[in-house]
C-alpha cells in the first residue's frame, strides 16, 4: 500500500515539459503566499472609559527604609480596572497553576511550591477590561522610563505573550522563591521588564518578598510594580 500511494501521488503530479533521456519532467507549482488577514479593528472604548485611568507614583522601602533600585512602584488610583479584571477572571475559565512542563509537554501542579487559580489574557484581548488596564500599564510605564530612562533605551519593547491573572486561596500563594528569568529559551530570554499589579485588598494575611532586596510588603489594591527583569530577582 505505501509503494501505491507513492506511485500514485508521482503520477498526479503535472507533467509540463520533457526532459533529457524523455522522461517525463515537472514543474513544481509557485506556491503563492496569502496575505494575513489585517486583525479586525477594536470598537471604540464607551465614553468615559476611553481615558488614561489616573497613575502615581507609590512609595515602597525596604525593611533598611531604601527605596529598592530598578524597582518601580506606582498606583493605579482608579479601584475599577482592578474590580473589572476579577469580573473577568470569574467569567472565564480556571486551570490550577502550574510550576513547570513536564518533559511530554503536560503541565505539572505542586501546591506545595505554588497553589493559585488562574486565567490569562492574549496581548490583544478585546475586552474593556483589559484595555483599560493596558493604559494604566502604559501610564505607569511612562513613570517608570522618566526614572530609568536607560530601560527605554535597550530597544522597542512591547506585551507579546499571556499575562496571568492568578487567585491564591486562603494558604495558598508561590511559596518559594522564583525569578521570571529562568532560561535562553523564549520568550524567557528576551524578557526584559515585568510588572504585577495587586487586584485586591488583604488585611488579615499574605505578603510579597524580594530577597536580595530585603523587602516584603502587605498586598493592597492597586499598586503596580514595575522592575527590571535581569536582575534575575528572587520573590514570593
Amino acid at each position: 500500500m505505501i509503494t501505491r500511494w507513492l506511485l500514485t501521488a508521482l503520477l498526479l503530479r503535472p507533467a509540463t515539459g520533457l526532459a533529457k533521456g524523455g522522461f517525463a519532467a515537472t514543474k513544481p507549482k509557485k506556491k503563492t503566499k496569502k496575505a494575513p488577514k489585517a486583525p479586525k479593528p477594536l470598537e471604540p472604548l464607551p465614553p468615559g472609559l476611553d481615558g488614561v485611568p489616573p497613575v502615581s507614583r507609590f512609595e515602597v522601602l525596604n525593611a533598611d527604609g531604601i527605596k529598592p533600585q530598578f524597582t518601580g512602584a506606582f498606583l493605579i488610583e482608579d479601584e475599577s480596572v482592578a474590580d473589572d479584571l476579577v469580573k473577568e477572571f470569574h467569567g472565564r475559565p480556571q486551570l490550577r497553576g502550574m510550576v513547570s512542563n513536564a518533559a511530554n509537554g503536560e503541565p505539572v501542579v505542586d501546591t506545595s511550591v505554588k497553589d493559585s487559580l488562574e486565567m490569562s489574557f492574549p496581548a490583544n484581548d478585546p475586552s474593556i477590561a483589559w484595555r483599560r488596564y493596558l493604559l494604566s500599564l502604559k501610564a505607569a510605564m511612562g513613570l517608570y522610563l522618566e526614572d530609568y530612562p536607560y530601560a527605554g533605551a535597550y530597544g522597542a519593547f512591547s506585551i507579546t505573550g499571556r499575562t496571568n491573572v492568578q487567585l491564591y486561596p486562603p494558604s495558598g500563594g508561590y511559596k518559594t522563591f522564583h525569578t521570571e528569568r529562568t532560561g535562553r529559551g523564549e520568550p524567557e530570554g528576551s524578557r526584559h521588564l515585568v510588572f504585577m499589579t495587586y487586584l485586591n485588598d488583604v488585611t488579615d494575611a499574605g505578603a510579597d518578598a524580594a530577597s536580595s532586596l530585603n523587602l516584603e510588603r502587605d498586598v493592597d489594591i492597586g499598586p503596580c510594580a514595575i522592575f527590571m527583569n535581569r536582575l534575575h530577582l528572587p520573590m514570593k
